[in-house]
């Protein structure tokens, strides 16, 4: 859930270079088919991953009903913080929305592999930015409408947003496909 602008915007490009090169140097590449989960609700990840190619789903199945928390995409890294820093099960769960290619990061071989400086200045601005991140999504869902979300999303990166199935944006925004379906074509008009 945490794009390349929110990551490495607020930090010095050295650093955004030493970040990505950690991630080539430790990060294995790993290959997730469509539906397939990179992390299980209830598990204790210990790493966090950063997409070569694709798009993943976050959600959460609540009385049988299944909500979506966001998608993280190509050029974004995700991970469950609180499994990471507080070893604690995490609550969500991340699944493939379509054949994908990921780094997975091991979050010791991270931390080995950094100083200690920038270990902390690192760590610290993605937890600034992840906690932004859901901020920003916290207001966007209780101020803007469901159209006006789905033109977010679809000035973030739009070739992906048109290739994720209908039913998950539908459930990420609260509507039905069907009105998913008027937002979309009014869109293109």
């Amino acid at each position: 859930m945490i794009s390349p602008e929110f990551l490495f915007g607020n930090i010095p490009q050295k650093q955004s270079k030493y970040f990505l090169s950690i991630i080539h140097q430790i990060g294995k590449k790993k290959n997730f088919n469509k539906g397939e989960t990179i992390i299980q609700k209830g598990s204790h990840p210990t790493f966090f991953f950063y997409i070569i190619s694709g798009a993943f789903k976050t959600s959460i199945i609540i009385n049988n009903k299944v909500y979506i928390l966001g998608f993280t995409l190509e050029g974004d890294i995700d991970c469950c913080p609180t499994s990471l820093l507080k070893n604690a099960s995490n609550n969500f769960s991340i699944e493939a929305v379509f054949n994908s290619e990921v780094l997975i990061c091991n979050f010791k071989d991270f931390q080995q592999a950094c100083t200690a400086e920038k270990y902390g200045s690192i760590t610290n601005n993605i937890l600034t930015n992840y906690i932004s991140i859901l901020e920003n999504s916290l207001i966007e869902s209780i101020s803007l409408t469901a159209e006006q979300r789905y033109h977010n999303l679809l000035q973030r990166q739009p070739t992906i947003i048109e290739r994720i199935p209908l039913q998950f944006i539908a459930a990420y925004l609260g509507i039905t496909q069907e009105r998913l379906s008027r937002i979309r074509k009014n869109a293109n008009n």
